[in-house]
């Protein structure tokens, strides 16, 4: 069985969401289906602690730094449009290093972060905006009315998708399909990236705050306060791309302890693990592979904000 499109769109993670919001809205009367299988290629975007952190990338410095800071306008600016649910402004806080132990680092951070100190929880610390997200909430909203088709994808050619369970055609296909699209086309024009495992422990509590953003080396706790959610991760470090057992994260969560007294109360945790797709120097693809193969991947930890702006520069190019 043969079912023709004007559009397909592979992938139900934030890059994909954001693609077929976008679509709809500058083809209202296009056919357009989106294929997707949470069971055998499951988005990354539901598996990661979901913080878009603002105030640390400037312009002229970096590729990778000149696509974040106007992703990072670009989610701003939509999501004071357009009040999507799910996103919640907050403070992140990040914790110096001691400058007795280790003036090297302090000087390092104060370079980073810059020297705008506040107090929180008694201590110094640098404090920038950004945004806490439920995953859940900010991907229904951008919910379209599309044909969707949950099925095994099992390749991509040239204008066809072929399924598990039909054959699939459209004059323009677009992957958002992350770490598994090597998985399903193969082509030497798509840049090479790699999947990086990526685990995090959360807790129900109420800790009686606003939502926060804690960082101290390569370590985050969030607590989103709209849902009593805590989360506690590790960034990708040499060596060490996430965290381990149980037993690691209570180990981790001593440098905190000194703030959150209640964190010796807390029980097990639930434990959480991701697959993101890493490019090279972490910088994302967004574009034409093929005639009519267009793909977005490589996100790695910024989808949230990237995911959603080169998403509306890829349809501004169809």
């Amino acid at each position: 069985m043969i079912k023709n499109y004007d559009y397909i769109v592979v992938g139900d993670g934030i890059a994909g969401r954001a693609i077929l919001y976008f679509l709809t809205m500058k083809y209202p009367n296009a056919k357009i289906a989106q294929v997707f299988d949470d069971e055998g290629f499951p988005a990354c975007s539901t598996r990661t602690t979901s913080v878009v952190s603002f105030g640390l990338f400037e312009e002229g410095i970096s590729k990778l730094g000149d696509i974040l800071y106007h992703a990072h306008e670009f989610l701003n600016d939509f999501v004071e449009k357009e009040q999507p649910p799910g996103v919640y402004s907050c403070k992140q806080y990040y914790l110096p290093p001691n400058i007795k132990e280790d003036p090297l680092k302090f000087k390092q951070f104060e370079a980073r972060y810059g020297t705008d100190f506040v107090e929180f929880k008694n201590q110094r610390m640098v404090a920038k905006d950004a945004f806490v997200i439920n995953p859940h909430n900010f991907l229904d909203f951008f919910k379209t009315d599309v044909d969707k088709i949950n099925a095994r994808v099992t390749a991509v050619n040239k204008g066809v998708v072929q399924t598990s369970a039909t054959e699939l055609k459209a004059e323009k296909i677009i992957l958002a399909t992350s770490a598994y699209t090597s998985l399903i086309f193969k082509d030497k024009n798509l840049p090479e990236g790699k999947p990086v495992k990526g685990t995090y422990f959360t807790w129900d509590i109420d800790l009686n705050e606003d939502s926060f953003v804690l960082s101290r080396g390569h370590y985050n706790l969030i607590y989103r306060a709209q849902d009593n959610l805590l989360l506690f991760g590790a960034n990708s470090i040499e060596g060490l791309s996430h965290l381990h057992s149980p037993k690691e994260v209570y180990e981790k969560l001593e440098i905190f302890q000194d703030l959150f007294p209640e964190f010796s109360k807390l029980e097990k945790p639930m434990i959480h693990t991701g697959i993101r797709h890493k490019g090279k120097r972490r910088t994302p693809f967004c574009g034409e592979v093929s005639e009519g193969i267009y793909a977005l991947n490589a996100l790695y930890k910024n989808g949230w904000s990237a995911g959603v702006s080169l998403a509306k520069d890829l349809v501004d190019r169809l």
